[in-house]
């Protein structure tokens, strides 16, 4: 009798933490971009640091590229739907005094050649390599880390 009460109440204790568990997740309105990025960012990425969201958001849209080159190499065109622009201007840098007029100049150019692989279907490739190149310019200035890894972004044909 004792093992039955102790099954029943250990079956009420799950089923009251599931049933918070989602009442949580609906209550809860839609995520920013920073949680969601870091949530998924952390799965992929050790880091033994807390790294800014920025820093995140950089992370995506390199894995975005990478994703970009990948379609491109197969033929495929990109649509803007699926690689929307990443506003990583907008938050926390790991060293906020990079948020100078030339920072957000060189985010407005990478915005702008971002959005031109979209207007011109012909020629994604072509504009593919150009946002690489704003990226590249960039993080010569900012930021120099990640240069190895984005130096490889261009598809050379």
């Amino acid at each position: 009798m004792k093992k039955l009460i102790y099954y029943i109440t250990a079956f009420l204790i799950i089923i009251v933490f599931l049933n918070s568990c989602v009442n949580n997740n609906n209550s809860q309105s839609v995520k920013s971009e920073v949680d969601t990025l870091k949530n998924n960012t952390q799965n992929q990425v050790l880091d033994p640091h807390q790294p800014k969201p920025m820093a995140l958001m950089m992370r995506l849209m390199a894995d975005n590229a990478d994703s970009m080159k990948a379609k491109l190499a197969r033929g495929e065109s990109l649509d803007s739907l699926q690689f929307p622009f990443i506003r990583f201007y907008l938050v926390q840098a790991t060293d906020e005094s990079v948020k100078e007029p030339q920072f957000y100049e060189n985010a407005k150019q990478y915005q702008a050649a971002h959005n031109a692989i979209f207007t011109h279907p012909k020629e994604q490739k072509k504009y593919y390599n150009l946002m690489i190149g704003k990226c590249i310019s960039c993080h010569e200035n900012y930021c120099s880390g990640p240069l190895k890894r984005i130096r490889k972004m261009p598809i050379i044909e």
